[in-house]
């Protein structure tokens, strides 16, 4: 339940279930009178349960600020930076809701709360969204993203430089960049024009979003060092809906092939693709077939 990919489709799932609860519990009753059929049964005393049915709203509410959130992921021209704050004020707002000594319910939770005469024990949802506001920190932790404020361009000669050769750092393995250190004075060079080109045009009004200063950076070829780290940014998260199609997908294109795919396989993939980007030569059929004969590869 704390996989965010599903968060969309759960929301969906558990307010339809809320939506026809009634209509459930007199089909359950049904089966039980007419065929005395053992899921029914289970069904019913499930459904029946005050604990059960408040804890369903509860989840109600919470699938839907996080699907809320989902839909703000899937904004365009939307930065990790900004996308990073959206996560971490949603998870400030479930700590201040339900991770206090009065938790404050919404509307519907109390209205629930209330025909049940307040006797519910609500323990257990608030230990969910314990964990599901521990598994969000884990997600985006503290300072992830400090490096990437180098982006958030000012009119400062030093602002973001430091940053910036922390990326280098960190990515410079990946991007195949050469390790001397000439490559981080060059960068750090391309960064301090490139900084105050962006502000005059913003200023001027030709540049408006965060994808066209995309668009304009990967076209200068001034700015072919850094573009990488730029190209890196506006990768942002692939939203949830596009994830939840991608694997409906990935299942009806299933092939033995796929199916052996490790972890590191997604690092070297990407290691291949920097390495064409920087005119390296690559023999993708020798790679496909050392790929396809290595033991270590997983079994059928």
């Amino acid at each position: 339940p704390l996989n965010e990919v599903r968060w969309l489709s759960r929301h969906f799932a558990v307010n339809a279930l809320i939506r026809n609860y009634d209509v459930l519990v007199d089909y359950c009753i049904m089966e039980v009178n007419e065929n005395n059929y053992p899921v029914a049964k289970y069904c019913l005393k499930k459904l029946t349960d005050p604990q059960y049915r408040i804890a369903l709203t509860v989840l109600d509410d919470i699938w839907g600020e996080l699907s809320e959130l989902c839909q703000t992921f899937q904004r365009s021209c939307l930065t990790i930076i900004e996308a990073y704050r959206y996560a971490k004020a949603k998870i400030a707002k479930f700590c201040s809701q339900y991770l206090v000594e009065k938790v404050h319910w919404s509307e519907k939770v109390k209205q629930q709360m209330a025909s049940f005469d307040n006797t519910v024990n609500t323990r257990g949802v608030l230990h969910f969204v314990s964990e599901l506001c521990e598994h969000l920190d884990c997600q985006f932790p503290e300072n992830e993203l400090q490096e990437w404020s180098a982006f958030i361009l000012k009119h400062c000669f030093l602002y973001g430089t430091e940053n910036v050769i922390k990326l280098v750092g960190k990515y410079q393995a990946v991007l195949n960049l050469p390790t001397d250190g000439s490559i981080t004075e060059r960068i750090c060079k391309q960064y301090t024009d490139y900084k105050f080109i962006i502000v005059e045009k913003m200023k001027a009004g030709a540049i408006k979003t965060f994808a066209d200063i995309v668009t304009y950076t990967l076209k200068e070829e001034q700015f072919t060092d850094l573009a990488q780290f730029v190209d890196i940014c506006a990768m942002f998260q692939t939203s949830s809906a596009e994830c939840e199609c991608g694997f409906s997908l990935m299942n009806q294109i299933k092939n033995k092939s796929r199916n052996r795919l490790e972890v590191n396989h997604m690092d070297q993939l990407i290691r291949i693709k920097y390495y064409l980007a920087a005119n390296g030569d690559v023999n993708l059929d020798k790679i496909y077939h050392h790929w396809t004969t290595d033991k270590y590869r997983r079994e059928k």
